[in-house]
């Protein structure tokens, strides 16, 4: 999928992209969320952004509604009639409420109700024999969660999930009382399933919050689900950046006025390996590299004249 990337600093052409992943890689402070949020302001109909800063407060039960408005609330944090409206300026005033750099995004809510009014609308077209029996959303999801966490199930009921260890079935307890862990894994899911078809899914810090086993299966199983996207990643892990073998990867130096940023498209070819590189690009401290061991002369020699 061909991409637009932001306005480089000092450069008069646009920068593009033809890639399936991107791992946008920079100190805290550099504008990798802002970058993000560009990103998402420039390709608002077929962007997905999942912020950092989100509640993980999961719904204990909801109630289906139709399937439109579901989409809608879900897609732009609120529904009106005015599609013109909706589409310019839905999601500035509804998902990011007012501000697309900075708000909490708070819409567990939105993704549980567009689930199970799938679920229900997807039931009631089999039971009256319109379609075969179908794969919903919510169920794979289910297969992703449970693959990623072997040792817990999901239990579908309507209106609301429940979970159990795998080894005591009978030890049932709605999901809203799962883990962070549990139940940020189960949202961001949600989230990819429920994204457009052949959209950009751009993630803040896809690692929060997660173990960085559990991180990179995830991710990994999440891409293999939406073969039709592609993903953007903003992160200044350095081994969750290193994971994604096959994406571009851009290091963010400084988010400037006018939005601007200095940004460099790193070269697959180079050199140092990938984890020494994007850890030296992910930190604010001076780097030098000297040709010697500890204990040589050229060690102590620098120390000297460079004590910082």
């Amino acid at each position: 999928m061909e991409i637009t990337l932001p306005k480089k600093i000092n450069s008069p052409k646009e920068a593009k992209l033809d890639t399936k992943q991107i791992v946008v890689i920079g100190a805290n402070g550099s504008g990798k969320t802002r970058f993000g949020a560009q990103i998402e302001m420039d390709n608002l109909e077929n962007t997905l952004r999942i912020s950092a800063q989100k509640s993980l407060k999961m719904p204990g039960e909801v109630s289906p509604k139709s399937l439109d408005r579901a989409n809608d609330e879900f897609w732009y944090g609120n529904s009106n009639d005015n599609r013109n409206w909706l589409v310019t300026h839905g999601k500035r005033n509804g998902r990011w409420q007012s501000d697309f750099n900075t708000s909490l995004l708070n819409d567990f809510d939105k993704l549980m109700v567009l689930l199970h009014s799938e679920e229900y609308e997807q039931s009631l077209a089999y039971k009256n024999g319109s379609i075969p029996k179908p794969v919903t959303k919510l169920d794979k999801i289910k297969t992703i969660w449970e693959r990623i966490l072997p040792h817990r199930k999901l239990k579908m009921r309507a209106g609301l999930i429940e979970t159990y260890p795998s080894s005591i079935p009978t030890k049932v307890y709605n999901s809203s009382q799962m883990s962070d862990g549990e139940r940020v894994i189960f949202y961001l899911i949600g989230e990819v399933v429920c994204s457009r078809a052949n959209s950009i899914i751009i993630i803040d810090e896809p690692e929060l919050h997660l173990h960085k086993s559990i991180s990179i299966q995830l991710w990994d199983a999440i891409e293999e689900e939406r073969k039709d996207c592609l993903f953007i990643y903003l992160t200044h892990d350095v081994d969750f950046a290193a994971s994604r073998i096959k994406a571009d990867k851009i290091w963010i130096k400084s988010y400037e006025d006018n939005d601007a940023w200095d940004y460099e498209i790193l070269d697959k070819t180079y050199e140092i390996p990938d984890l020494l590189y994007l850890e030296i690009l992910g930190s604010r401290k001076p780097v030098l590299f000297f040709e010697g061991k500890n204990e040589s002369l050229d060690k102590k020699i620098l120390e000297s004249i460079l004590p910082n």
